[in-house]
């Protein structure tokens, strides 16, 4: 009903949509269901819940926001949500960046190094502020041309809830297009057209070809293995570990036997 009534398609599931987001290129069958896709609207988003094989948190939901360009990448945690920390997704904390005010007990910031600047032009405190309202407990990722709010389960499930996505969708719009439409990657060198995924996110509209791109530093953010991910990596060692000695102590031993 939410759909028919807005002109928005319903989508009951997609497997491995091509995003570069954290979630997408740290796990495998990612899969979007009930998919609200709302990209022909004046302010275009997908809505959809979320799984992915070998992550912990179930029923996840991501909001996906189309930009006007490619930006560096850059990551807004919540410290009432955890989103990805749940996920067992966690940034190398040299990227950290310090936000302003009162905000800093509520979001960490995450950026690329020398793009501090860049980060705190695009995350201003009326953006954050408006999701401490409208998006609780979410954590944001602006990846390439995409912006991506990672929501736990209990997020947009309550009466109302899913009735403000709209209005946050044309929120977000407005404020990323006044912050992202006149973007340049002052850093980018000509490397950036050495890379075909790059070089096939340049418009091929006079006028718009080499300033949109992002310099190779910018484009992802660095991620690090968790406590959890190192105690499971040792246990899988231990373990190989084990078979192995047990197979060479069998064959050992038929072939003592055998003689």
């Amino acid at each position: 009903m939410f759909c028919d009534e807005r002109g928005y398609r319903f989508r009951d599931r997609i497997v491995n949509l091509p995003v570069s987001g954290l979630l997408f290129r740290s796990s495998k069958n990612v899969v979007m269901t009930g998919v609200v896709d709302a990209l022909d609207a004046a302010a275009p988003f997908i809505f959809a819940g979320v799984s992915a094989r070998g992550r912990r948190l179930r029923g996840l939901k991501l909001i996906m926001l189309p930009l006007p360009r490619p930006v560096p990448n850059m990551v807004l945690l919540s410290a009432t949500g955890n989103v990805l920390k749940h996920l067992g997704i966690a940034l190398k904390e040299s990227q950290r960046l310090t936000v302003e005010g009162t905000f800093q007990s509520v979001f960490t910031l995450y950026c690329p190094a020398e793009y501090e600047r860049d980060a705190l032009y695009v995350f201003t405190p009326d953006l954050m502020g408006r999701l401490m309202d409208a998006a609780a407990g979410c954590d944001m990722e602006i990846v390439d041309d995409r912006v991506l709010i990672y929501a736990p389960p209990h997020a947009f499930s309550k009466p109302g809830q899913l009735d403000a996505l709209p209005g946050l969708a044309q929120y977000l719009h407005e404020k990323f297009e006044r912050q992202t439409r006149r973007y340049r990657d002052e850093r980018r060198t000509d490397e950036a057209l050495d890379d075909p995924f790059r070089r096939a996110q340049v418009t091929t509209s006079r006028g718009t070809e080499e300033r949109h791109l992002v310099g190779a530093s910018g484009r992802r953010l660095r991620t690090r293995t968790t406590a959890w991910q190192k105690v499971g990596i040792t246990a899988a060692a231990t373990l190989a570990l084990s078979a192995a000695l047990y197979w060479i102590g069998m064959v050992a031993t038929a072939m003592f036997a055998a003689a």
